[in-house]
């Protein structure tokens, strides 16, 4: 009788596929075939795939970058699936310390991770130790492909050529050189004679807006879009890389005076931000509809210059509905403080005493059970263990990890957030709200409030950081 048999549970294990498609061509294996490996993988293996997550054309060494990698683990730590399967090892991440961190994190959680083309137990010993030169191996790749891009950028920036081969919004990239755009680039010398004759970064996107001009990913132009622009030396015929400034091997679509202009002017405009408290109390908590965060604006009545104004204003320079730019500060100012005064103002309840529940062991006492159940039936197969004695075993294990289980599970909602918490040890602030400093009244806002977003109606949604929200008419 074979020893290589795997148990068979009485329910199948619910599996994840995770895919990446790495931008290296000499790795970019079809998604398509991936899945097809990991499917098949799984069918003879009797896992329930529950779901297909997809990080499509991103470096493995980005780990906080992959939204469907974060959601892969997500799932294992909330148990909605047990086992991540990947193509190979490497498919996970490129980066030791992201690998041992998932590892751990999944090992914490109770599940496993396992390749569907490099089948390796893990856990055994040795199953581990042939995981870690697999992940060791791929590291030295990844390393191994950054020397090599580093040299092709050093290379590139000696022939004049832009070291990533990435231009900015009026040039085109070919393989051999770099080309202006005959669409784009005549609005180039415009933008930087805008900005040389005073007007700022926020106008010239306004500008942008109104023309013809689409930025490359069909957005709005904003002031950040167009800062980065006007900041590359290319314009002027010249590349950069790691602070070195040369001759480019292009002819610029601007000349040097003009450049060098545009460098003293950029630099005289440039005033450092300064720490100052804002006299406006959402300062930084409000956005606007789009997306956008509005900033507090303070000005002065035309007729007579003494009346002041204060405002939320949306510095987006694309069109908004009527009265939805701006709002008067008061209004959602009044509608936040109301509602502040809703907020519950008992006590919070004292932390339950967990100093004797330690989640993390028990999740590691859960996954030796279920490990000590694996070998067990191992055991079974291979006439080690007779069948009334494994059927004891069995029963007294699983019995174990269900209360391990669930006394995990009653000790993590111990653990969840609440309102409560959040608002213990500001209650006697809270009951003076009117009378107490608007330093203090921020400092209590940003511990309560994600967000605050005025809507196009002008009412008002606020989102707090336990995870409800009110909407609330101003």
């Amino acid at each position: 009788m074979s020893t290589n048999l795997r148990p068979v549970p009485s329910v199948a294990p619910r599996a994840v596929l995770y895919l990446r498609q790495s931008v290296a061509r000499d790795e970019s294996i079809s998604l398509e075939l991936q899945e097809i490996a990991g499917r098949d993988y799984c069918t003879a293996r009797g896992y329930e795939v529950v779901a297909v997550e997809t990080d499509e054309g991103l470096s493995g060494r980005t780990w906080s970058k992959r939204p469907a990698v974060q959601r892969v683990m997500d799932m294992i730590e909330r148990r909605d699936a047990e086992v991540i399967i990947l193509w190979k090892w490497s498919r996970l991440s490129r980066s030791r310390k992201d690998w041992a961190l998932a590892a751990d994190r999944v090992d914490l959680a109770g599940g496993r991770i396992e390749s569907a083309t490099e089948p390796i137990d893990t856990a055994t010993a040795s199953g581990r130790f042939a995981r870690g030169v697999m992940t060791e191996y791929a590291a030295f790749q990844s390393e191994q492909i950054g020397e090599q891009w580093a040299e092709v950028r050093a290379r590139r920036f000696n022939l004049g050529l832009p070291p990533t081969g990435s231009v900015p919004w009026g040039w085109v990239s070919k393989k051999t050189h770099i080309e202006a755009d005959p669409d784009r680039a005549p609005f180039v010398p415009k933008l930087f004679e805008m900005y040389i004759s005073g007007h700022g970064f926020s106008a010239i996107s306004a500008w942008l807006n109104r023309s013809s001009a689409t930025t490359i990913n069909g957005r709005d132009w904003i002031p950040a879009t167009v800062r980065k622009l006007l900041d590359s030396p290319i314009h002027a015929g010249l590349v950069e890389y790691h602070g070195e400034i040369r001759e480019g091997a292009h002819e610029g679509i601007i000349d040097r005076d003009t450049w060098a202009m545009y460098e003293r002017m950029r630099k005289d405009r440039t005033v450092p931000m300064k720490p100052r408290k804002s006299v406006h109390l959402l300062s930084s908590l409000v956005v606007c509809h789009c997306g956008r965060k509005r900033y507090g604006n303070t000005t002065k009545a035309r007729h007579d210059g003494t009346t002041i104004y204060h405002s939320y204003v949306c510095p987006s320079t694309m069109p908004h509905p009527p009265r939805a730019k701006t709002i008067a500060t008061w209004r959602v100012d009044r509608a936040v403080g109301e509602w502040v005064k809703t907020l519950p103002l008992t006590a919070a309840p004292s932390a339950p005493d967990l100093d004797h529940v330690d989640t993390e062991t028990l999740a590691r006492e859960i996954t030796a059970v279920e490990r000590r159940l694996v070998k067990l039936t191992e055991h079974l197969v291979s006439g080690l263990v007779p069948e009334p004695a494994y059927r004891a075993t069995r029963d007294s294990l699983t019995a174990e990890s269900d209360r391990l289980r669930a006394e995990l599970a009653k000790a993590e909602r111990e653990h969840k957030i609440t309102p409560d918490l959040y608002l213990a040890g500001i209650e006697t602030a809270l009951t003076r709200w009117d009378t107490i400093p608007v330093d203090e009244k921020q400092q209590i806002l940003r511990a309560i409030i994600e967000v605050v977003r005025v809507e196009t109606d002008s009412t008002i949604t606020i989102f707090t950081r336990w995870g409800s929200h009110v909407v609330i008419n101003t």
